[in-house]
């Protein structure tokens, strides 16, 4: 069955709040995602997809959680300290009765949607984790002592965000074990983070030839090949990992940005509106990303005069858009 979606673009376009309430709902969702983060850094890397997405779900409904609590708790002591300020001889108190709500009311959902943005941008975890989708293979990691210890010189440097160093190590790394997969995918990584993009290409087809089934390298090839403007060797990077991982959204949200480089409206908004549909049965973070281009691709193709197309599209994969 079909995913039925309702977009409301004037609700994307335009909500507004006062700025005190701007500024009081981001210091808590802060707050709340900085506890979120630290969860989220203690899930494994290597779980499945959906697995993972369930762990991150439950770090933040746990943040929300802890948060609403600790203030139900705190309005509660509050109630009693000015209750106790009142009575005229607190020595004689055995024993205090809360006044006020009973029940403490937990709302899940409160603020969810502006917590998962906030990590999406901000906790290094959570990207680290949504990246990391590599199973292991033959040649991912090597058995060489010394390749190791290189390698997990670079991962500390990386962490540190120590880039120059970090690729100095994982150069080690493969010079000591040319087949050592996970290495060259750091290595190529790395060299993105230094904006040498061209390095970074070259790396991922080395890890690549070791592994074709290499999901880091396929993901982020294609990323690489686009900083250099290179969108029609992004386009076929994509194509092939969607070939390869045709159950990933990835591909299809990766490949809908180049075809939107190229002006290939009708191919983007495909590509895009499948990953969305996609994300939201993984209950991915990254649907939101997706949304956010649907809603572009509206804008454009409406000044294209292209809503015959936009509609078909929608209609292939039940979105419908409201203004």
């Amino acid at each position: 069955m079909k995913l039925k979606i309702l977009f409301s673009l004037f609700l994307l376009a335009s909500v507004a709040l006062h700025a005190q309430d701007d500024k009081a709902l981001e210091k808590k969702v802060k707050e709340i995602s900085k506890d979120a983060c630290g969860c989220i850094a203690k899930i494994d890397v290597y779980l499945e997809e959906a697995k993972k997405n369930e762990e991150i779900k439950s770090c933040i409904t746990a943040g929300i959680l802890a948060d609403q609590v600790s203030n139900s708790l705190l309005k509660q002591l509050e109630q009693v300290k000015d209750s106790l300020e009142k009575m005229e001889d607190i020595k004689k108190i055995d024993s205090l009765s809360v006044g006020g709500d009973k029940d403490i009311t937990i709302v899940i959902d409160e603020n969810y949607d502006e917590i998962e943005e906030y990590l999406l941008r901000n906790c290094d975890a959570l990207k680290k984790l949504l990246m990391t989708s590599d199973a292991k293979h033959k040649n991912s990691v090597s058995d060489k002592e010394k390749a190791l210890e290189y390698y997990n010189e670079g991962v500390e440097y990386s962490q540190k965000g120590e880039y120059e160093n970090a690729v100095v190590a994982y150069r080690k790394a493969v010079k000591k074990d040319k087949k050592f997969a996970f290495a060259w995918d750091n290595l190529g990584l790395t060299y993105r983070k230094l904006e040498n993009y061209k390095a970074s290409i070259k790396a991922y087809k080395k890890s690549l030839k070791l592994d074709p089934k290499g999901r880091v390298p396929l993901m982020n090839l294609p990323i690489a090949q686009s900083y250099l403007k290179k969108y029609d060797d992004a386009i076929k990077s994509y194509q092939k990992l969607i070939e390869i991982y045709p159950e990933d959204p990835e591909g299809y949200y990766g490949i809908s940005r180049m075809y939107m480089e190229t002006k290939q409206y009708e191919e983007a908004l495909d590509n895009v509106m499948k990953s969305y549909v996609m994300y939201k049965e993984l209950k991915s973070p990254y649907h939101k990303d997706a949304q956010s281009i649907i809603v572009m691709l509206y804008g454009i193709m409406k000044k294209e005069d292209m809503m015959d197309t936009f509609s078909k599209v929608a209609k292939k994969y039940n979105i419908n858009i409201q203004e």
